[in-house]
């Protein structure tokens, strides 16, 4: 790599990023959402892809709205999906004959859409609805008389059927009950349904129920009580009776996401994966006869295409194992009937997130082109371990540009968030992953993933259960011990940044050692107090303390960066979303007002109407630019 073809910022957030496939029963046609990673203006702007028969995937929408939520009929023949194409921030429900034509409108349900899915027969569609502002919201608010009470006046989503032909549309669920997700049964005249009393992403941390509604309308019946809600519901081929398929976990002593099956007569939902396998990122339908389920695997650094048996609990990997141990499946696997093709998103070190079409065992064959623009241009990686109080922790290497043996290089420990998440072999690219941003500019970047992660089994990720902010730091900073005796890292030039639980550890481990020369914590918590009740899921902290703060309050201070922030010397970048739910900004102020107090050199960033990601172009930009004037000033 030479310094003339340095990454740009620019380049970064413009890349064109594929998700949110679909693949057609007969598995000729792939369908998939691109947009690129920075928005440039209020709206979002994304067009829907597809590739027929392997070949090179091209333009199917005109991309001046926002098209998403693409899904292929039964027969081949349409894609569905969603837009804002008539009205900003206003979707409506489209179907389009793959064949050409224009897009038309399916029903007249509208407002803000999502979970787009075809019946077993094509005849109907359901999507969920959230509900609408009513006439008097809308007449308080003219007024300015329109005070906002706390878990008052929710907005539910619903669960609608249209009819394709008539546009005809049914409302299935009612009451004070959303609908988090849904699956069709074999016959289609019912549907499973995922529901809580509450609206916010709290509820995923809350017991909710399962059921079972009729396509035609009428009483709901109970299937199960669940601890927590399933991330994920997929139909099981099973002959005649109906099996859903769940992406679930047992919460605080099995946080480990595994294939759960649960429906009529079935009995109690049970495990299907009872050894100590991998997280379970995401699972999928496989249509067709076999009682298959399609899942993406997370072992160790890398994230694996598996089918399993849901009679057997047999599994098997689909790609090579060229394939399996090198990069990481991203997006998918999405799979056809009896699972004769697969599609997937799919990207290693030095390559960026492609679509690709495979057969099982045999080589996938890529179908876009849209990170072509930075071959040659990204540094190598390489997967390494140390150990830390007895465990073998793991880790990917990013090298700097142009490396040569035998020299020191300053080393940046990125950490991620989560905590039950992991890194992977994966293209460290945009705004939150900037490895390849900042290798290309002659550091050295250790993305680890401590004890707590997931990807290593249930005893590795329970690890973190009372030990907050204790093992995951000393695994932080054994890296970077690591990589100083390695002869990589320059020991006095070392920086540490993340976002979200990644700020968290930069944040504490700052005030745990003067080892790092800089550092930037990207919305990150500073007290878990405050955090537990100002944040959006203060559920989730059960995951990882024996009970509520007010009972345990010494604990979730021990555990706080701000408990020990007299020892912090680190200077430090902090930035944050404006209107950040899940860790508000507040956290970041506490921090700044601290480390200010007490000499410590800090800036405090905030981007206007960002939450706890950053969206617009314009920020992304702008923090890359600071993320490098901060490590340059301080490390170089």
């Amino acid at each position: 790599m030479t310094t003339d073809r340095i990454l740009a910022p620019e380049e970064l957030s413009d890349c064109l990023y594929p998700s949110e496939l679909a693949i057609s029963d007969d598995g000729r046609t792939i369908a998939f959402v691109v947009e690129p990673v920075g928005q440039k203006n209020e709206h979002r702007v994304a067009s829907i892809w597809i590739s027929r028969d392997a070949q090179p995937a091209k333009q199917f929408t005109s991309g001046l709205a926002g098209d998403h939520w693409p899904e292929l009929s039964p027969d081949s023949q349409f894609l569905a999906f969603l837009s804002d194409r008539h009205e900003r921030k206003k979707d409506r429900v489209y179907r389009m004959a793959l064949d050409g034509g224009e897009a038309k409108q399916l029903g007249t349900v509208e407002g803000t859409l999502s979970s787009l899915r075809w019946s077993p027969d094509g005849a109907h569609v359901a999507v969920l609805v959230e509900d609408p502002e009513s006439d008097e919201d809308k007449k308080k608010s003219e007024e300015r008389n329109d005070p906002i009470v706390a878990d008052q006046n929710l907005k539910f989503n619903r669960l609608h059927v249209i009819d394709v032909e008539s546009g005809q549309s049914r409302q299935l669920t009612f009451g004070e009950r959303s609908v988090m997700s849904y699956a069709w049964n074999h016959a289609g005249t019912h549907l499973a349904v995922v529901t809580s009393s509450r609206t916010d992403v709290e509820g995923e941390f809350r017991e909710v129920q399962l059921d079972r509604v009729p396509a035609s309308g009428g009483l709901m019946q109970r299937l199960e009580t669940l601890r927590s809600a399933p991330t994920a519901l997929e139909l099981v081929a099973s002959g005649d009776s109906d099996v859903w398929a769940l992406r679930h976990n047992g919460f605080t002593f099995d946080p480990v996401d595994s294939i759960w099956l649960a429906g009529p007569g079935h009995g109690t939902a049970s495990e299907l994966l009872t050894d100590d396998h991998g997280n379970v990122d995401a699972i999928s339908a496989v249509p067709g006869k076999k009682p298959l389920i399609g899942a993406r695997l997370i072992e160790g650094v890398h994230a694996k295409a598996v089918l399993v048996d849901a009679q057997t609990r047999e599994r098997c990997y689909y790609l090579p194992e060229s394939w399996r141990c090198r990069g990481s499946l991203i997006d998918g696997p999405v799979y056809s009937n009896e699972a004769a093709v697969m599609a997937m998103v799919w990207c290693d070190g030095q390559t960026p997130e492609e679509v690709y079409v495979a057969r099982r065992g045999e080589e996938p064959i890529r179908l876009t082109t849209f990170g072509t623009s930075f071959e040659g241009r990204l540094t190598p990686t390489e997967t390494v371990e140390w150990e830390s109080d007895g465990w073998t922790i793991q880790g990917v290497l990013f090298y700097p540009a142009n490396y040569e043996a035998g020299k020191r290089y300053p080393l940046l420990i990125e950490a991620h968030g989560g905590p039950s998440w992991q890194w992977e072999q994966r293209c460290f690219l945009n705004w939150h992953d900037w490895a390849q941003f900042m290798t290309a500019r002659g550091y050295a970047v250790l993305a680890p993933n401590p004890r707590g992660s997931t990807g290593r089994g249930n005893d590795f990720q329970h690890a973190l259960y009372g030990d907050v902010g204790g093992g995951e730091v000393r695994d932080l900073i054994t890296g970077a011990q690591a990589m100083v005796e390695r002869g990589i890292a320059d020991p006095d030039r070392l920086g540490i940044g993340g976002w979200s639980w990644g700020g968290y550890l930069t944040a504490t481990t700052i005030t745990r050692t003067t080892m790092f020369k800089a550092a930037m914590m990207g919305a990150g918590l500073v007290n878990f107090g405050s955090d537990h009740g100002t944040g959006d899921i203060p559920s989730a902290n059960l995951l990882y303390f024996p009970g509520e703060p007010y009972h345990h309050a010494d604990m979730y201070w021990e555990g706080s960066a701000l408990k020990n922030i007299t020892a912090c010397t680190t200077p430090t970048l902090i930035i944050h979303g404006d209107v950040d739910d899940r860790v508000t900004p507040a956290q970041g102020k506490e921090m700044y007002t601290a480390l200010t107090r007490l000499g410590v050199p800090a800036e405090f960033v905030r981007y206007p109407r960002m939450g706890h990601n950053i969206k617009e172009r314009n920020y992304q930009i702008d923090l890359l630019q600071r993320l490098e004037r901060w490590f340059d000033t301080y490390l170089k």
